[in-house]
């Protein structure tokens, strides 16, 4: 049984309900307000509940199993609906995806927060966290991303694995948020100095490192597989001292 993440005006009378695109110009899901909310409003509502139901869909039977029915379904839309935001599943993919690198970005910074002298905008760092503070700087951050993931496992499905090698447009999605977090990485250890490109490289080794040994730790646990899971505590203590070991020969 398929239970939906929203309820909504619009949800799903019949399953059988035909997944016909519209057309930029179509005009069938404008018109007055229902309810006080706008026309704008309700297709950002029902892109949101596709978004989750993508996430459900993708996170527990996979981005190979999944349909447009099975998505819709669980979002509790009609397939019409689908279209008028996505454009097919792997549209939709990138959406969940970009959404759960969202939700580990936020995590991420909300811990590194209060190392950073209060600044809110990370555009103001101008040196970068503390040196002295960086060992416990690195455990909380990267604790924090850790846990964003391990305390939602349709979150680490979809960013560990069900995006990588889809197709080469999705490819590009998760190479542009590898050198954001690479970026981040950077900003956090130096702030706004100017990085050469070995620290740019060192800082893509580091989410390398952390994003593989986060995959390892996921698929180990997974019913089929045949290799122990680590804890996830001594995955954190590894990325912590490559991350304390770099910054003290690489990013400084």
């Amino acid at each position: 049984m398929v239970v939906p993440t929203s309820a909504s005006s619009e949800t799903a009378t019949t399953a059988s309900t035909p997944a016909s695109a519209p057309t930029p110009t179509d005009t069938s899901s404008r018109g007055r307000r229902y309810g006080g909310v706008d026309p704008d409003e309700r297709r950002a509502r029902r892109r949101s509940a596709l978004v989750a139901g993508g996430l459900e869909v993708f996170g527990t039977e996979g981005y190979a199993r999944a349909s447009v029915k099975s998505i819709c379904e669980q979002a509790g839309l009609t397939q019409r609906y689908f279209y008028e935001s996505f454009s097919d599943r792997a549209d939709l993919l990138v959406a969940v995806y970009d959404d759960c690198v969202r939700h580990a970005r936020t995590a991420t910074l909300a811990a590194a927060a209060e190392f950073l002298d209060g600044e809110a905008d990370l555009g103001d760092v101008e040196a970068g966290i503390e040196p002295t503070r960086i060992p416990e700087a690195a455990r909380a951050t990267l604790g924090a991303f850790m846990h964003a993931l391990a305390d939602d496992s349709r979150r680490a499905r979809v960013m560990l694995v069900e995006v990588v090698g889809v197709s080469p447009e999705i490819e590009r999605v998760r190479m542009r948020a590898i050198h954001d977090w690479a970026d981040l990485v950077l900003t956090l250890a130096r702030g706004n100095r100017p990085p050469t490109s070995k620290q740019r490289l060192a800082s893509v080794g580091l989410v390398g490192a952390v994003t593989q040994l986060m995959v390892d730790w996921y698929v180990a646990g997974q019913g089929e597989s045949d290799i122990a899971r680590e804890p996830l505590d001594d995955v954190l203590d590894v990325c912590v001292e490559l991350f304390v070991a770099a910054h003290g020969r690489l990013l400084t």
